[in-house]
C-alpha cells in the first residue's frame, strides 16, 4: 500500500475512536490534525481526514482546504462523523458547505455515524443543543430523526462501529 496517514480532529471521541479503527485496519500512520502541518501531509500519497460536524461545519478542516492547492496529485479521503443517519441528500449539502466543487472532484467522501451524550458536550455545544431541542419541541409534527434526538438527550447513543468503516477502507485499498 501507498504511504497512508490517517488525521483526525475530535471533540468527544467518536471521531477519534473511528480514525484509530481505520488506521488499524489499513495498518497506516495516524495523527492528530491539530499536530500536523502542510509539510507534513505532503509526505503521503493518501490522506484520510475526519473530523465531527458541528452546524454543518467540520472539525479540523480548514488546513487541508486551505492548503489544497499543495496538495495536488494526493489520494484524498475525507470523512465526517456525526450523530444524524447522514441521508445522501444531507451529506450533499454539508459538503459543497466545506469545499467548492473543484475540491469535491478531487476528493472521495464519507459520513460514519457517531453518537451524543447530551452530559459529556462542552458548555457551548449544550447551550448550542438547547437551542436545537427547543426548535425541536416547537415544532408540530416532529420527524423520526428529531424524536430520536430529543430522546438522545436522556439516554446517550453511540453508533460507532467497524462494520460503518468498509466503503471508506476498501476504496483506500483499492487506490
Amino acid at each position: 500500500m501507498r504511504k497512508t496517514i490517517v488525521v483526525y480532529r475530535s471533540e468527544y471521541g467518536y471521531t477519534k475512536r473511528y480514525a484509530e479503527m481505520i488506521a488499524e485496519e489499513l495498518h497506516c500512520e495516524i495523527q492528530e490534525g491539530s499536530n500536523i502541518t502542510i509539510d507534513d501531509l505532503k509526505k503521503y500519497d493518501t490522506i484520510i481526514w475526519g473530523g465531527g460536524l458541528y452546524a454543518g461545519g467540520l472539525n479540523g478542516i480548514e488546513l487541508l482546504r486551505d492548503s489544497f492547492e499543495s496538495l495536488q496529485g494526493k489520494n484524498i479521503v475525507v470523512w465526517a462523523t456525526g450523530f444524524s443517519p447522514g441521508r445522501s441528500s444531507e451529506m450533499q449539502k454539508v459538503w459543497r458547505h466545506n469545499f467548492t466543487d473543484s475540491m469535491l472532484a478531487q476528493i472521495h467522501t464519507f459520513y460514519l455515524r457517531g453518537g451524543f451524550d447530551y452530559q459529556r458536550l462542552s458548555v457551548g455545544h449544550k447551550i448550542m443543543m438547547n437551542g436545537l431541542k427547543l426548535k425541536i419541541k416547537m415544532t408540530k409534527n416532529p420527524g423520526e430523526d428529531e424524536r430520536r434526538l430529543l430522546k438522545a438527550y436522556r439516554i446517550p447513543e453511540d453508533h460507532c462501529d467497524k462494520n460503518n468503516l468498509s466503503g471508506l477502507v476498501e476504496y483506500v485499498r483499492s487506490l
